[in-house]
């Protein structure tokens, strides 16, 4: 399975929380990912280009439009910065996943026959932890269900919104309080999208 970990709106705010595995992994996966779509739409075959998990529903959410597949490419590059941050890689390396991305042309890319045009939310890919608002999701998931993988390699550390968004059981409401600009802190549905902590319903702001 892959997957996007949409812990923000600001896409930088999101891969600095991302805990070490995921930034690795969201580089790889979300590069294969971007590759596929764009194939899947015509963008020509090439050996250096992955072509994987076409039915994924990350793949078919980026293969339809050019703004989702534009979406991806902004958050798997700032993943890979994060990459290069936290790692202390030279602004000269590349992973070799996003370096396929860069092969890519983008204006070719960006004139594909897309089958719809404009935006759309991403796949909420969590499980039981579901929400009105994609990032608080996602931020659900990761306070509820990623635990075991927290740990964050030089000055990064646990987000601050995580206490907020952790659920003790399934008969626990969800704290009110503001907890930062990304997520909205609605409370969350486990099989049922829910409405929701003040902060990231707001467009502007910023082992799966």
């Amino acid at each position: 399975m892959v997957n996007a970990f949409w812990l923000d709106r600001d896409l930088d705010a999101a891969a600095a929380w991302l805990v070490d595995s995921h930034v690795t992994s969201s580089v790889f996966e979300c590069s294969m990912v971007l590759t596929t779509a764009a194939q899947l739409n015509g963008y020509p075959a090439d050996e250096d280009l992955s072509f994987t998990h076409p039915d994924n529903p990350l793949t078919r959410w980026a293969a339809d439009s050019y703004d989702n597949w534009r979406r991806l490419y902004d958050y798997a590059e700032a993943a890979h910065r994060e990459w290069r941050y936290r790692w202390e890689h030279g602004p000269e390396e590349r992973h070799g996943s996003w370096a396929a991305v860069e092969s890519l042309d983008l204006d070719l890319v960006r004139d594909l026959d897309w089958p719809t045009a404009g935006a759309s939310d991403p796949p909420q890919l969590t499980g039981e932890w579901t929400a009105d608002d994609h990032v608080d999701a996602y931020r659900y998931y990761y306070a509820n269900e990623k635990r075991h993988l927290f740990e964050w390699s030089k000055d990064r550390s646990e987000p601050p919104w995580i206490e907020a968004y952790t659920v003790e059981s399934a008969d626990t409401t969800n704290p009110t309080d503001a907890v930062g600009d990304g997520g909205t802190g609605a409370e969350p549905g486990r099989g049922e999208a829910r409405g929701g902590p003040d902060g990231g319903a707001d467009p502007n702001a910023g082992p799966r």
